[in-house]
């Protein structure tokens, strides 16, 4: 008997401690509901500007994807063919729609490389999928259409790669192997997950717990996974998926619970095909951390929301990123943020804005008139501004968080 109550008290206390770890790391999105206006310096120190060398051959209509690996940057940006040099005599050409690119710039936003091309070649792409850089053998990879294409830092092609499962659209990596997303849009999937190793064959599946009947046409969703890297583990969340799951060693473990109350997307109501209530929901665009922070940025109320709580003391923010924090480090343009990057340990906040903006902006009666925390970076930012040509590449925006 006592032997007995040994055990359940054992128990209890287990329990107990397994309940305190699932609460620490319950987010709830229900306590802010409407943003506010948010000063930059709450989270940052220091901000910097890096312009990105402008080529005749290329200019960067918008930037889709960014990382930062190896002390330099990684592109993947839009091209609008039209923007190339031509002569000014010249009839405007047709329009023509845009097509991606992958770009390599130095840290300071020297132009190094343009990674493979549009084309029917072993080493070219018919469109971009998604990129990656695979910090095994120190490459950069674009996947396309089936396809893992290797490539070195400069550009040189390696080799391909074939999935050996086709219904894979988007990737990351974990370690030396690649978990793929099968996507989920018509809710019938097998398979939410899929495990491939370096040579492209499956390892595991992992079921769909997400399966719904479309009774009224798919509402198509992107992304429908998020995955995103943070202290070298890979971490991911689904569409309709309340937990954000770390993955290592094949197995997923949950990390962290959005408590969503009634703006919860879920498969219900993904089976009712209704398009024109979906900004009554939550809808996942990007999900990011760093050491002290964590980001989720959404669609709700017809705004594009991104949503910070401070690890630590679990302060909260919500923000209107069309409208950004308020640069008051500088008095710059407003920080809409993109993501998170690791530069010499150091973690800060990444955006950018096209050159034009930031001409408009120094150029405005507002910015001349305004005193900033420090009125030198002010004079800095408008020397860079006004050493741009407005249809210059665009202009990356880094702020350094605080410890």
């Amino acid at each position: 008997m006592r032997n007995l109550s040994i055990l359940l008290m054992l128990i209890t206390v287990l329990f107990s401690c397994t309940q305190k770890k699932e609460v620490d790391n319950i987010v709830d999105l229900t306590t802010l509901t409407e943003p506010d206006v948010t000063n930059l310096s709450e989270l940052g120190s220091e901000i910097t500007y890096i312009p990105l060398e402008t080529n005749a051959s290329f200019l960067l209509s918008q930037i889709d994807k960014l990382i930062y690996e190896g002390g330099a940057w990684f592109i993947l940006g839009s091209v609008k063919p039209n923007n190339a040099v031509r002569d000014k005599n010249a009839p405007p050409p047709p329009p023509m729609m845009p097509k991606r690119s992958l770009y390599r710039f130095s840290n300071n936003g020297e132009f190094i490389c343009q990674i493979s091309q549009q084309g029917g070649g072993p080493s070219e792409y018919r469109f971009i999928e998604e990129f990656l850089y695979n910090k095994g053998n120190n490459t950069v990879d674009i996947y396309s259409q089936g396809e893992i294409k290797e490539f070195s830092l400069d550009g040189k092609w390696i080799k391909n790669t074939t999935l050996e499962n086709n219904e894979v659209t988007s990737l990351a990596y974990s370690n030396n192997q690649l978990l793929g997303f099968v996507y989920n849009g018509h809710g019938q999937s097998d398979y939410s997950f899929i495990l491939l190793d370096e040579n492209g064959q499956v390892i595991t599946k992992y079921k769909n717990k997400y399966k719904f009947n479309v009774s009224t046409g798919a509402v198509i969703i992107n992304p429908e996974c998020i995955f995103y890297q943070y202290d070298g583990i890979l971490h991911c969340k689904e569409l309709n998926s309340d937990t954000i799951f770390s993955f290592d060693n094949g197995t997923f473990n949950p990390k962290y619970i959005l408590q969503q109350g009634e703006a919860k997307y879920t498969t219900a109501v993904r089976e009712k095909g209704n398009s024109a209530k979906l900004n009554q929901f939550i809808i996942q665009k990007n999900f990011f951390e760093s050491e002290n922070y964590i980001f989720y940025q959404y669609k709700w109320k017809s705004r594009n929301n991104c949503f910070i709580q401070n690890k630590s003391n679990s302060t909260q923010y919500l923000i209107d990123n069309e409208m950004g924090l308020v640069n008051d480090l500088d008095n710059g343009p407003s920080f809409k943020i993109q993501n998170t990057v690791t530069i010499d340990d150091n973690e800060y906040l990444i955006s950018w804005i096209n050159a034009f903006e930031l001409k408009t902006h120094v150029a405005s009666d507002e910015f001349k008139n305004s005193t900033p925390k420090h009125p030198q970076k002010k004079n800095e930012m408008e020397q860079l501004a006004n050493r741009l040509d407005e249809n210059n590449n665009p202009v990356l925006m880094l702020v350094k968080l605080k410890q």
